[in-house]
This record gives C-alpha cells, sequence and structure tokens, in this order.
C-alpha cells in the first residue's frame, strides 16, 4: 500500500491514445492524449491536479496495479510494435511520491490488447487482445518484472461458437472474427468476454498448478458482443456490459457447480420518447460497481449518458438514473476510493468529468471538468 500526501488527497492514474490502431470497425484512429498520467485527486473538493505525463507509454488503454499496489501494468494497443503483428504489455514501479519508472517491455503476440490484469499472489499477468481475439498469460519474475510470455490462449470460430445458426446472426463488421475484449481477476478465477464469439467463459487455475484449465462458459445471445466485466463483491454475481445489443448481462456464477446462468439482460439505453425509441448509434462500454455493490454504472457512447443501476437483493439490476456525461464517448469510469465520486472519462471530447455521488440513491450531480485527451481508462492507487 502506497503512502498518500494526506488523507484528502488520492493518486490517479490515466490512459490514453497517442499512436494509430485499428478501431472495431477496421478504420484507424490516432488519438491526441500523453500515453499516462499522474494526478492528485481531492477526496474533499473533487478536485483534479495533473503531476506527470509519461508519452512513451503508447496508447496505454488500460491499466492495473499488482495487489500491494507497488507496480503497474499497461497494454499498449497497437497492431504491430516492433514486427510482432501485435501490441505489447509494459510493467513499471511505483516510486514512494506515485511516479513511474519503466522496468520493461514484451510483446504479447496478439494485436490490440484492451485489457490487462494481475493475479492475487502477483505472479502472473493476462491480457485480452481484441483485435487478435487471443488472451496472453506473462509470468513475473520476484521483482514484479515481465519474465517471458508463459502461455497463449487463442480463440477461433468453431462447432459450439456456430451452433443454432449463430454464424448467420452475428454481425458481419464487427463480429467477422473472435474479439477477446476483457480478462478480468476475481479470486482465483479468471474471467474472458469475447464480443465476437458472444461468450463469456471463466478459467481456473490447473491441477498441477500450470496453464489455467476452462471451468464453465455461457454464450449470450447471438449479437451482444460481451465486452467489459464486473464482479458483486462475494463473486456470486458478474456483471458483462454487451456492447453491440446495448444490454448488460446479469450472471450468476455456482462456482462449487461450475455453473454460470444468465440471470438478466436489461437495457443500458434510456427511453428516449413516449414511444420507448432507442438511440441506435450508441453502444454501451465502461462498467462500475460502487465499493458497498449496490450500486452499477455504465457508459453509453453515442447516446453520450451514464447509466445508473440499484443492485436489489438478488443481484438483478433496476434502472435510477441517465444523466449526461457531459461529453463525447464516455468509456472509461472510476469511482473515488471513499466512494464519494465518480470520474468518466470522455474519449472524443478529450475531458475528463467529476460527479458527486449521492450514497443513499447512486444518483450522480455532474460538479467539475477537466482536460484530457483521449483517456479512456482511470485507476485509482489505494
Amino acid at each position: 500500500m502506497k503512502t498518500q500526501e494526506n488523507s484528502k488527497t488520492v493518486k490517479l492514474y490515466t490512459g490514453s491514445y497517442n499512436a494509430p490502431v485499428l478501431t472495431g470497425d477496421g478504420s484507424a484512429y490516432q488519438g491526441n492524449g500523453e500515453g499516462i498520467c499522474l494526478w492528485s485527486f481531492d477526496e474533499e473538493t473533487g478536485g483534479l491536479e495533473k503531476q506527470e505525463s509519461y508519452g512513451q507509454a503508447l496508447n496505454a488503454s488500460w491499466l492495473t496495479f499488482s495487489p500491494d499496489c507497488h507496480l503497474l501494468y499497461a497494454v499498449n494497443e497497437l497492431d504491430d510494435y516492433q514486427g510482432t503483428h501485435g501490441g505489447a504489455l509494459s510493467a513499471y514501479k511505483i516510486e514512494d511520491d506515485g511516479r513511474l519508472a519503466m522496468i520493461n517491455i514484451l510483446p504479447v503476440m496478439g494485436a490490440a490488447p484492451c485489457h490487462v490484469s494481475c493475479d492475487e499472489q502477483r505472479r502472473f499477468v493476462y491480457t485480452a487482445n481484441y483485435n487478435g481475439g487471443s488472451l496472453s498469460c506473462f509470468r513475473l519474475a520476484e521483482d514484479g518484472s515481465l519474465s517471458e510470455m508463459y502461455w497463449q490462449l487463442v480463440h477461433q470460430f468453431g462447432e459450439k461458437e456456430n451452433r443454432d445458426g449463430r454464424d448467420r446472426l452475428r454481425n458481419p463488421v464487427r463480429q467477422e472474427k473472435p474479439h477477446v475484449h476483457s480478462a478480468a481477476i476475481k479470486g482465483d478465477t479468471l474471467w474472458i468476454a469475447d464480443l465476437g464469439t458472444d461468450e463469456v467463459s471463466c478459467m481456473a487455475p490447473g491441477k498441477c498448478g500450470g496453464e489455467m484449465e476452462r471451468a464453465a462458459s455461457v454464450f449470450l445471445p447471438v449479437g451482444s458482443g460481451p465486452r467489459s466485466i464486473a464482479f458483486s463483491n462475494d463473486g456470486s454475481h458478474v456483471y458483462v456490459t454487451c456492447e453491440l445489443s446495448n444490454e448488460i448481462a446479469v450472471l450468476q456464477w455456482e462456482k462449487e457447480e461450475k455453473r454460470i446462468s444468465v440471470q438478466q439482460m436489461i437495457s443500458s439505453l434510456p427511453e428516449n420518447d413516449g414511444n420507448g425509441e432507442k438511440t441506435q448509434s450508441s453502444t454501451v462500454g465502461g462498467i462500475v460497481l460502487s465499493p458497498d455493490g449496490r450500486y452499477l454504472y455504465v457508459g453509453n457512447r453515442g447516446d453520450d449518458s451514464i447509466g445508473v443501476y440499484h443492485v436489489d437483493n438478488q443481484g438483478s439490476l433496476i434502472g435510477v438514473q441517465w444523466i449526461s456525461s457531459d461529453g463525447r464517448n464516455p468509456r472509461g469510469f472510476q469511482i473515488s476510493p471513499s466512494g464519494r465520486w465518480l470520474l468518466a472519462a470522455n474519449q472524443d471530447s478529450d475531458n475528463l468529468v467529476v460527479f458527486e455521488r449521492d450514497g443513499e440513491t447512486g444518483k450522480l450531480e455532474k460538479r467539475w471538468v477537466y482536460e484530457a485527451g483521449a483517456v479512456v481508462c482511470l485507476q485509482f492507487l489505494k
């Protein structure tokens, strides 16, 4: 655990796009971000102050910490890092003042890595490689540096992925091949969301302590496009944004039985008029749960709103509020350690918006707006 300057101030790291990369629809995107930025955040006022930027961190579109918060790992969402036809993964040491010192970088051998997680024992780091349709596992050295790529799982369209005519019903542009979008850790289980195959799967440690083995999986309705993942505090429920259908999937996880079941599919969008028509050009993205597990927040990119949901006693969702993100393409979210503030990153309008949370109702109220180029990921140092 890193020491903060005082009890009111916490460190925030943001990741952004600052180099070309292919997007989900095949077009090229060049963001005007600063790589990774270090900010100081005031828990009393909601004020932000930028302290340092690391422009050499190319397309740092997702960040994660080691369990002791002494290290930061960042994906480099690139399509051809040093001729490898894939992106890269970077490891940084977090100094006592929060500044970053580069340790090393390795290719992930899969194009456009967009998510990264570290296991609770600080033995392995996992990347989801979107355009590569793969998951890469890296073994960590004792000092937390990246030792080697230990194993890789490459998704393909096979018999089970094409069963019941799913191959004919998938989105022809966005689901032309597997697209692994998230690789999220909860306890000793690794959860994988594949936007291209509509499958959410989980992996558990193998009997001999080697490669992880698939424990269970579930296919969401065809064309859903599962993207980002959040977990209930006890791990019994998994919440997944479905980018292509603008829904949130509520999954029930029965660990002992190794069974995943779909409990609820609920729209991420507000009703825009009396006829209940939805915004057709929108795609849901980021997702985050409040620290107490009572409220869930998602970002609707296109509708440019943040959806607020109450989590009931059974883990199901009830819509509470939809509020403007005060920008374009609200992609990344994070709740401050106190739970009082939610920060939203609007990628296409280059701003960070600070909302104050009502702990009782979960509702948001906008407080501050800050300039921040192409930010897509936020992580508080705790």
